[in-house]
């Protein structure tokens, strides 16, 4: 009506990319409130010290904004510019005619809509694809067999002072001093002395590792090794499974060895009296316990151990509290050390659960972020589904009168909707399959316990897309099949 009215097609362009502006910039500003709720919501979610480990800062800056204003600028260009340009090619005498409100979508514009809602699909499924494996990943990985129980132990890292540097008896006198203060805390059940607490591990030696097996052999492994007093594997409930524990006549090469490497170096015979060589250094095996492990993206870390026995106090000890509920936090056990005893300084103390919340940091921010990410894209498909076929039912509103009118019942009505919606769905998630399949490769390191091949992810996937297709189609399909066909055809 307008170009009948005189009206140029710069000024039909220029009226449409004015509307779509309108459309986009409130986009933008629900967009940057989003994603300020969400800043918000992942501060409040998320423990500081992870932010400041992972997405540090998490803020919304001025790049931040501009990128967003950018995005929506050009989003806004692509998504009026060229519906502006075929709107001005219609035919005026066409477009003026009563019967027209009922026509069918032009060839054009049904491939371009349902061409855009493939590729939309197609993204939110990669997106999902990888937001899933991650997920699961991080999931396997917190609850992976870590061989140990932490819970409510707290570790220290000592220095005992120069006036003890040089002087074996009067370190070890006061590490007996500071073992009986620390069991005098309030909750405190036991005590445990080391150097090297899980999961940092202690000294990490890498070479040759020889067994005293025939034929003689060298084994290259990285190994942690620990040196404990008795008390580290009942505090740490660390079962020994053959043998048995240090004891007062034990020297520095008598070790207990973990399952793991006793199976490297012995396979399945009875490690126990055994005997292995690094450089010039021989142990003998007095015992084996469980394996420790350290779940972790990089399976390197998950190494082997043994333990020699802590029979002179270093200058610098490591002591393990294992507390019940009622124990003083760390700083309250810092500061009554500092009072009792001036020349003792604690460099670290934490709580050992802490450290192994470290290794789960990452995993768990990617897991969030891809999930955010991947549920944006679902809503978006999800309404672009509903918006198009909605359209489409409203142009198509003559057609299902008359199939009505011709004896079509209201299920093969709405049959004719869902199929449409099945079919752009389809062909995104066979385009998704692909970019999925490549993204999944790509996520293979940043993943524990899950293959890129994962069949509950691909279910997973297939059922979440399924139903959000179903719910964005049934509206329309539903209205399609309420139309009435004498109303209908009494606009001829």
């Amino acid at each position: 009506m307008r170009a009948a009215l005189g009206a140029s097609r710069a000024r039909l362009i220029r009226q449409a990319l004015v509307e779509s502006s309108v459309l986009g910039g409130i986009g933008v500003a629900v967009g940057a409130a989003t994603a300020w709720m969400l800043v918000s919501l992942a501060r409040t979610v998320f423990p500081e010290q992870m932010l400041l480990q992972t997405l540090n800062p998490l803020d919304l800056d001025a790049r931040a904004l501009a990128a967003t204003s950018a995005a929506g600028v050009v989003a806004t260009l692509a998504s009026g510019l060229l519906p502006a340009w075929l709107g001005t090619r219609v035919d005026t005498g066409d477009s003026l005619r009563v019967v027209d409100r009922g026509n069918t979508e032009a060839r054009l514009a049904r491939l371009l809509t349902r061409g855009l809602l493939v590729v939309e699909v197609a993204f939110a499924s990669t997106l999902l694809i990888g937001a899933t494996l991650l997920t699961r990943s991080f999931v396997k990985l917190a609850r992976a067999e870590r061989g140990l129980v932490t819970s409510g132990v707290t570790t220290m890292f000592l220095s005992l002072g120069p006036s003890t540097q040089n002087d074996p008896a009067a370190r070890l006198a006061l590490t007996r001093t500071l073992e009986e203060e620390l069991r005098q805390l309030p909750g405190a059940r036991q005590v445990a002395w080391s150097y090297g607490v899980p999961p940092g591990g202690g000294m990490t030696s890498f070479g040759d590792w020889i067994p005293d097996a025939l034929p003689e052999r060298a084994v290259n492994l990285v190994l942690d090794r620990y040196v404990v007093s008795p008390e580290f594997f009942t505090l740490y409930e660390i079962p020994i499974l053959k043998g048995r524990m240090f004891t007062s006549a034990d020297s520095f090469t008598d070790v207990i060895v973990s399952q793991r490497l006793a199976a490297i170096l012995w396979g399945d015979a009875d490690p126990i009296g055994h005997t292995f060589r690094f450089i010039k250094e021989s142990f003998h095996v007095i015992g084996v316990a469980r394996d420790i492990h350290l779940p972790a993206i990089d399976t390197r870390l998950d190494r082997p151990q043994f333990y020699h026995p802590y029979k002179t106090a270093s200058t610098t000890p490591m002591v393990s509290i294992r507390c019940d509920r009622g124990c003083p936090d760390v700083a309250v056990i810092r500061h009554r050390l500092a009072l009792t005893h001036p020349t003792v300084r604690v460099q670290t103390a934490k709580l050992v659960s802490d450290d192994y919340a470290k290794e789960l940091a990452q995993p768990r921010v990617s897991a969030a972020v891809a999930g955010t990410f991947a549920v944006i894209a679902m809503i978006a498909t999800a309404g672009g589904l509903f918006s198009v076929l909605s359209y489409a039912v409203s142009r198509r509103r003559r057609e299902f009168g008359v199939r009505t009118a011709l004896g079509a019942s209201r299920s093969q009505i709405r049959r004719v909707v869902l199929r449409d919606g099945i079919v752009v769905t389809v062909s995104g998630l066979m385009v998704g399959a692909v970019l999925a399949a490549w993204l999944a490769r790509a996520l293979a390191s940043v993943e524990y316990g899950v293959t890129p091949g994962d069949p509950a992810t691909w279910f997973i996937v297939l059922a979440v897309l399924g139903l959000t297709t179903l719910a964005a189609c049934w509206i329309p399909a539903s209205t399609a099949a309420r139309c009435d066909p004498l109303v209908l055809l009494r606009e001829e």
